[in-house]
């Protein structure tokens, strides 16, 4: 059964999750100049960083991150510490802090998680990597943000780095609309070297399919949909279950993780939205229509990366890393695809500080 049932019986049952409580409602949508939906869902927290801010402005403003989920990524994947209060949120509190000077290590963040077209209130449309960023844009421009950070996770890695390209260039000497922006287990282009080094054999063929067969992969998609859907926390620990360890641990571990990822797959999947799955696995295996040398201009980029990733494995965030000018980058060993669960604070305190 795989190690991840080491622990069957401790493990939480989740009986709201369930499809017949799917899709859901909660969050809001702005309207495109082209008709479509556009779905997000807003949250507010606080982020306590590791480092006094000196700087008055930055502790009374918002600072506002986007963050684009990987798949099955909908506007409910956020983070379990955002998802907390502040007293509950398991941040280290520097040490020698009092509570007098706590403020000065405390900012408002708002993040705003954006849904891709077809995947929950987002109408469906076939739009590639560049073109979702003509829809931040407008997302921003009705937000009337005028600088933000953003957060892209693993198959949202290569709608992050279209961003980074289109909207992180400074413009007449100001700031660009994308200032940082944080790239955590993505994907790399097709072509990029030594792709699928360490992939499990059934991950090498699929990313054979996404350039190759994707009919098929569309298939397998809807196959494992149907699954989700009959028994989604089954299906979610049996798709885990030769994970790396670290993944084993955070899922066991970590309350929250395994419950963002298994609402996420329902709210998709009640939607019927297995298609646009499927259509997002077709533009892995094909030009990206900008080159990731191409990226600068004003936009800081910083690359995270689980050294045991076996879905995006380290040679696709060593190959980021190295071709987006002055990128920089944390390779962490022994730390699988959910890295970005482990690094969380880490990566708000880069992107705000």
């Amino acid at each position: 059964m795989g190690k991840f049932y080491s622990k069957q019986a401790e493990l939480p049952e989740y009986p709201h999750l369930t499809i017949s409580n799917f899709p859901k409602n909660e969050g809001e949508t702005i309207t495109l100049e082209d008709g479509r939906s556009l779905g997000f869902k807003e949250y507010k927290f606080q982020h306590i960083t590791q480092h006094p801010i000196t700087i008055t402005n930055d502790l009374n403003k918002e600072h506002i991150i986007l963050l684009v989920p990987g798949l099955p990524g909908t506007r409910f994947f956020c983070h379990p510490q955002v998802l907390s209060s502040l007293e509950q949120q398991e941040q280290k509190i520097p040490n020698n802090t009092s509570t007098e000077s706590l403020s000065s290590y405390t900012l408002n963040i708002k993040l705003y998680v954006l849904e891709r077209p077809g995947i929950g209130l987002s109408t469906f449309a076939k739009r590639s990597f560049l073109d979702f960023t003509q829809d931040i844009k407008e997302f921003c421009d009705q937000k009337q943000i005028k600088n933000c950070s953003l957060i892209a996770y693993s198959a949202g890695g290569p709608y992050g780095l279209a961003a980074a390209y289109a909207l992180g260039k400074s413009t007449n000497s100001n700031k660009p609309l994308i200032t940082k922006a944080a790239i955590i287990s993505s994907i790399a282009p097709y072509n990029a070297p030594n792709l699928t080094n360490k992939m499990p054999l059934k991950f090498k063929f699929a990313w054979w399919l996404t350039k190759h067969w994707t009919g098929l992969l569309s298939v397998i998609a809807r196959m494992e949909s149907n699954m989700a859907m009959k028994d989604p926390v089954k299906a979610s620990r049996e798709g885990n279950s030769d994970a790396p360890k670290s993944d084993i641990e955070c899922l066991e571990n970590m309350k929250g993780v395994e419950e963002m990822f298994i609402e996420s797959s329902l709210e998709m999947y009640s939607r019927g939205q297995v298609e646009t799955e499927c259509y997002e696995y077709s533009l892995w295996g094909k030009d990206w229509g900008f080159q990731l040398n191409e990226i600068g201009g004003g936009v800081k980029c910083k690359v995270w990366h689980g050294e045991d990733d076996r879905g995006t494995t380290i040679s696709m965030g060593k190959y980021i890393a190295v071709q987006v000018p002055g990128c920089e980058a944390n390779f962490v060993e022994e730390k699988g695809h959910l890295l970005y669960f482990e690094i969380w604070n880490d990566v708000i305190d880069w992107l705000v500080i």
